[in-house]
Formats: structure tokens, sequence, C-alpha cells
């Protein structure tokens, strides 16, 4: 018969694993406040590039919380709140996608394609009597 023995682990291993786990945490938390900080002081100057890159996006996300507000009212509160508390993550993202519509506009401006002009060619096709299809003969191009 097959006997498993299973090992004991040291107990002090895991608290070390959980005070890692803590300082991951909170090393994450350090960054995420200072980043808050940081777009909080350029937030002004993220809406004002936005409006001046592509004043669309602004416009579509008033629209959006617009619209969450009038059919899905509770979503709609909630999108505001943390629209408001996230103001400047909100306008980085704003600035991003402005950015982005900005350089998307640019680029599709200065590519040109290849095209042959066909309107001087006057080339009619025409058939003759005989390669003409009757209705009555369709029938016998299948055989």
């Amino acid at each position: 018969m097959n006997q498993f023995q299973f090992k004991s682990y040291n107990k002090g291993n895991s608290w070390l694993g959980v005070i890692i786990i803590i300082a991951i945490i909170f090393f994450i938390f350090f960054i995420i406040q200072n980043l808050y900080k940081l777009f909080a002081v350029l937030a002004p100057v993220f809406l004002i590039l936005t409006a001046i890159l592509d004043y669309r996006v602004i416009a579509k996300f008033g629209i959006v919380i617009y619209e969450l507000l009038r059919y899905r009212t509770v979503l709609g509160i909630l999108a505001v709140i943390f629209s408001i508390i996230g103001l400047p993550f909100v306008s980085a993202a704003m600035f991003f996608n402005a950015f982005m519509n900005f350089k998307t506009k640019r680029k599709n401006k200065k590519k040109y394609i290849d095209y042959e002009d066909v309107s001087g060619n006057d080339d009619i096709l025409i058939l003759n009597d005989k390669d003409k299809i009757k209705i009555d003969d369709f029938e016998d191009h299948f055989d």
C-alpha cells in the first residue's frame, strides 16, 4: 500500500508572503496617489488641449453622461460622482483620445493611393448579335 506524506510548511514563511503582498499594495497605492496629484495639476491643461485638438471628445463624454442620467439614473449618478472624483484621470483619458484622433486624421491626410484616370477612356464594349443570349436559349447553356 502506498503511503503519502505531506510536508508541513513553516509558518514563518507564510507571514513573509503576507508582508510582501501588503508592501506591494502600499507601493502601488503610493504610485497611484502621486499620479493623481500630478494629473490634478495638469487636468486644466489636458482639458484645454483636448478642446483644441478635438472638441468632439468632450462633447461625446457629455452626451454619454447625459444618456446615462436619462436612461439609467443610478448608473448616471455614479458616473458623475466618479467623474468628479477621478477628474484628473478622466481629463488625461480624454486628452489621450483627442490626441490619437488628431494623429489618425493627420496620418490619413498624408496618405495617397494610386489610381488611374478612366474618365477620358471612351472604349465601349459592342456586342454582336451572336454574343447576345436570348432568354429562350438560357437553359441550353447548362447542358
